[in-house]
């Protein structure tokens, strides 16, 4: 007997092995869903215990794949970006420039059409992205949070005390705001006609952006990439396409072994930065004699020296962890194969912020472009089998979509996500 923890975090169990390979075959749960035997603590991957080691048979009854036949069988798929930047420049001119002659209100417009650009240039299996959001909900959106800003703005003028208890409960709010963004993207994505779509609770999302952030300072940062890998675990769980859910297992170990590597990075930085303030006050205190301002001066040339220390450092954390997140993400046995070197992520974010300094922003489209290659470029994806059956079987019931989708409190509250 094993009890599973499902996509919204709750454990269910105790159920039996047969049962547990019938939901497999469904889709319903994968190798990758952590399990537990009946009476035991620790949790582990479903494929990592000997009963289900073997292969379980697909749903229409064929013989099931020895183990690796699917890879060895069925290469893996590149997922393609065909965008153009000079394409893309046109709409993002004209986006700019009607945003600003209507004060704002054509952003929400702006967005649908920078977000469908890239979608419809993005393709998986020769099967193109599709964005299907309603500009006037995106507007609806950003009224709500220009509405909450103002009110927070206002009421400081008013009263402090008005003005801190708005925002605290400002604070309380923000999971919600980070929900609805969220079920708000992922329904209005689509692949091969089939809809995304995002599960996650206020309730969760508190606990991941609100009450693990909160134990930051008291842990002297320690505790920042758990907290880290509960916030994308959140956000990996709680997302599916059609009726078939993601899975994220990625340990918190390596999680501390990247930040941990990144922040030698930031070390030189962080003690010259010490050790210059320290001896800024002493030169004040001394007055213009002693050895003080030579001290001074040498530590803040090394502080500049090790900045660009701290930059790469920022790049490293950035690839390492694109690379985890993507490569202990999986959706029904179909995992994702992340390749991301920080190296070229740093000539590329260099190149872009060159150009785009030096032309005053006009080049910024073909920046956006060439981060979208470059990004989706890193990515693969290793199919468990045949591509068609899974999308046949993740298709929801009638209805289904077009009712969440038409959810009233369905709009874009994502501040800009």
């Amino acid at each position: 007997m094993f009890s599973i923890l499902g996509g919204d975090g709750k454990e269910y169990g105790p159920v039996t092995v047969d049962q547990l390979r019938r939901w497999m075959t469904e889709n319903r749960v994968t190798l990758d869903t952590q399990a537990k035997r009946t009476g035991e603590t620790t949790w582990d991957r479903l494929g990592n215990f000997p009963e289900f080691a073997a292969p379980v048979a697909s749903a229409d009854g064929l013989p099931p794949l020895a183990p690796g036949a699917a890879a060895a069988t069925t290469p893996p798929e590149k997922i393609v970006f065909t965008g153009d930047w000079g394409e893309y420049f046109k709409i993002w001119i004209v986006n700019v420039l009607l945003t600003i002659v209507t004060l704002g209100i054509y952003a929400a417009w702006a967005k649908v059409r920078k977000r469908r650009y890239f979608c419809a240039n993005t393709s998986l299996f020769g099967h193109r992205f599709e964005y299907l959001a309603d500009p006037l909900r995106i507007l609806y959106g950003n009224l709500i949070v220009v509405g909450l800003f103002m009110v927070l703005m206002f009421s400081q003028i008013i009263s402090p005390i008005l003005y801190l208890g708005i925002a605290l409960c400002f604070a309380v709010v923000v999971p919600w705001f980070i929900v609805r963004a969220l079920v708000f993207n992922a329904r209005n994505t689509a692949w091969r006609g089939l809809r995304f779509n995002f599960t996650g609770t206020y309730g969760a999302s508190a606990r991941a952006f609100l009450l693990w952030p909160m134990l930051v300072p008291f842990t002297m940062g320690l505790i920042y990439p758990l907290v880290a890998k509960k916030q994308k675990q959140f956000v990996v769980d709680h997302s599916a396409y059609g009726t078939s859910r993601f899975s994220f297992a990625a340990q918190t170990g390596e999680f501390y072994k990247i930040y941990g590597i990144a922040l030698l990075f930031f070390l030189p930085a962080f003690l010259a930065y010490i050790v210059f303030t320290i001896a800024m006050i002493a030169a004040a205190a001394n007055g213009s004699g002693g050895p003080a301002p030579a001290i001074a001066g040498m530590l803040g040339l090394f502080l500049l020296v090790a900045l660009p220390i701290a930059l790469l450092g920022t790049i490293y954390l950035r690839a390492r962890i694109f690379n985890l997140v993507w490569n202990r993400t999986s959706l029904a046995g179909n995992h994702v194969v992340a390749s991301m070197r920080a190296r070229d992520l740093l000539l590329l974010e260099f190149v872009n912020g060159l150009v785009t300094i030096v032309t005053f922003g006009l080049l910024h489209p073909w920046a956006a472009v060439r981060t979208a290659k470059f990004q989706l470029s890193c990515l693969e994806i290793q199919p468990a089998g045949n591509i068609d059956q899974f999308v046949a079987s993740a298709q929801p019931p009638v209805g289904a979509v077009g009712e969440a989708a038409s959810d009233f409190f369905d709009f874009d509250l994502g501040f800009g996500v």
